[in-house]
């Protein structure tokens, strides 16, 4: 399962990427156009609030499946192997939980927004608050692999392993 999760998170981390690359290209494009030309495309500036709602949810979904978003682990550090792999269990419980309001209430919001366009192009707001529920999806199931994993741990006999971020 860590091989797959790996695959899918450089996939989305590409796409998160280019995410990034096209939005600083537009930026670069609608900066030039207004200073040089004294012309603007209305619509980019909608454009570039979707493709930005979308790299920041699939860029934290990278971030979090590598470990590297903000925690504080001074605690956690300084415990046994096992008190610290049910610490790092209960962790991924409370966030898988977090995790399953964010799912419902970015479906909700975005069904709602669904009614509710862009300023410059008939396209919903849904589309852009949608990003909520597939970065829950994807931190979802990374968090019950880690559970999981910790869980594994905990009712294993006689290892004496450490945590990994994973």
């Amino acid at each position: 399962m860590k091989l797959q999760i790996n695959g899918l998170m450089s996939i989305v981390g590409w796409i998160a990427g280019i995410l990034f690359m096209v939005i600083f290209g537009l930026n670069v494009i609608q900066i030039t156009l207004r200073y040089l030309f004294g012309e603007t495309w209305l619509w980019v500036p909608d454009l570039l609030r979707l493709l930005f709602v979308w790299m920041v949810f699939l860029g934290a979904t990278v971030l979090y499946a590598a470990g590297e978003h903000l925690m504080v682990d001074f605690f956690v550090r300084r415990m046994a192997p096992k008190w610290r792999h049910a610490t790092a269990a209960a962790i991924e419980a409370a966030a898988i939980a977090f995790f399953v309001i964010l799912f419902f209430k970015g479906i909700e919001i975005s069904e709602k927004r669904m009614r509710i366009p862009f300023d410059t192009w008939d396209v919903p707001t849904g589309y852009a608050y949608f990003a909520v529920v597939v970065a829950a999806v994807l931190m979802g199931l990374i968090a019950v692999h880690r559970m999981i994993g910790h869980l594994r741990f905990c009712y294993a006999k006689g290892e004496s392993r450490h945590v990994e971020r994973e």
